[in-house]
């Protein structure tokens, strides 16, 4: 079961099957995700066995064709997800309590993508961002916004998501593949948040394009979510002193 799980997770590329950039099929996609990390946590265990060295395989096989896909991409929708399938080879490197504090980091983060391609829908009247630059002179709030899940999401200090890596490093028992699918995590994580965060928040704002700006209420919520992260960050920090 715990390969099922591992699978649901984002181990195989499935998302390729529900592709269309709306907002129920991603939602189904996180929730699908969600499904089998909760089942994973049930039984946690990954023996290595004939089995591991195949899934192993093909997650980060995955990782690496979404990878790629997110450069072939616009779309804030598919983007969200895409940081899931990412993400998931971890499960084969990281011990059990840091990969479930990584992954729910990314998960989290990622539905704030989610939502931020909503405001983008609602805003813009799609979830593209090629033609929408300039956010930081023209929508503040929504640039800030998108900015700091960005930071999460690329594996930026003080967020779970880049503490808890780091704790799993520092008590994790790595081999040479563990410190190759590492170093992975942390270069394609980065590059495709700075991707989306430079052709969003910088530039000259296309004139074609009417801007709005989140409202104060919005942007709240979505702050107090990027607290939790940084809390649960902090924490991940503080334990990998000790």
């Amino acid at each position: 079961m715990v390969y099922f799980a591992i699978v649901l997770m984002g181990a195989i590329p499935y998302y390729l099957f529900l592709k269309s950039p709306k907002p129920k099929n991603t939602l189904m996609i996180f929730l699908i995700s969600i499904i089998g990390f909760l089942m994973y946590s049930i039984s946690p265990s990954i023996s290595k066995n004939m089995y591991y060295d195949i899934f192993l395989l093909m997650a980060f096989a995955t990782s690496v064709l979404t990878f790629y896909l997110s450069y072939k991409t616009t779309n804030l929708m598919k983007l969200s997800y895409h940081f899931l399938f990412l993400n998931t080879v971890s499960v084969f490197i990281l011990p059990y309590k840091v990969f479930s504090v990584y992954y729910s980091s990314v998960v989290i983060a990622s539905a704030l993508l989610y939502v931020i391609a909503l405001k983008y829908i609602e805003i813009f009247e799609s979830a593209n961002f090629y033609s929408v630059k300039g956010l930081a002179l023209t929508s503040p709030k929504l640039a800030l916004m998108i900015r700091l899940t960005l930071m999460a999401l690329g594996l930026y200090p003080p967020f779970s998501n880049s503490f808890s890596l780091l704790l799993g490093i520092l008590k994790g028992d790595l081999n040479k593949i563990g410190y190759l699918v590492i170093g992975w995590i942390f270069f394609a994580n980065f590059f495709m948040a700075f991707r989306i965060m430079k052709n969003t928040i910088f530039g000259a704002p296309n004139e074609n394009v009417i801007y709005k700006d989140i409202s104060g209420k919005s942007a709240l919520a979505m702050t107090i979510v990027l607290l939790m992260l940084t809390l649960l960050g902090l924490s991940s920090f503080l334990e990998a002193l000790i």
